[in-house]
């Protein structure tokens, strides 16, 4: 029984050279991988101390915070069912013992033209709202 199909040679050695290199970077990212794990978990292990730290020491979150400023901001604007978060980006600091969150968002003014204005909060360390306002 004869094959009429023939293989063509010149393809051959680029396809085993292809290989060879896809095993070699197989093989130094697999030993680099496990030299890696270690720090990744030693960082990984300092990150989650440090986070866990920092939500002991203020525990209030931002989302927390935003979501108690939003209504006070909503009451002041002419028109508070406008406010729309699309373009909401959320700022959070904390400064002399006070948590301070500042929010962009979209609104209708006065004259019924939607604007991005910003919405400004401060809370004390236990949550509790001291000034709030639009600027």
């Amino acid at each position: 029984m004869r094959s009429d199909h023939k293989l063509n040679w010149t393809r051959k050695p680029a396809l085993v050279i292809i290989g060879l290199v896809i095993i070699f970077f197989t093989i130094v990212t697999m030993l680099g991988v496990g030299d890696n794990k270690e720090s990744e978990d030693a960082i990984s292990k300092v990150e989650s101390k440090t986070a866990t730290k920092k939500s002991e020491d203020n525990k209030i979150s931002d989302l927390s915070l935003y979501f108690a400023c939003k209504p006070k901001i909503q009451e002041q604007l002419a028109n508070p069912k406008s406010f729309d978060p699309s373009a909401l980006s959320v700022k959070y600091n904390f400064v002399g013992n006070q948590h301070i969150i500042g929010f962009d968002f979209y609104a209708k003014n006065g004259f019924g033209g939607e604007v991005m204005q910003q919405g400004v909060c401060s809370f004390d360390v236990e949550g509790n709202i001291l000034e709030y306002g639009v600027v």
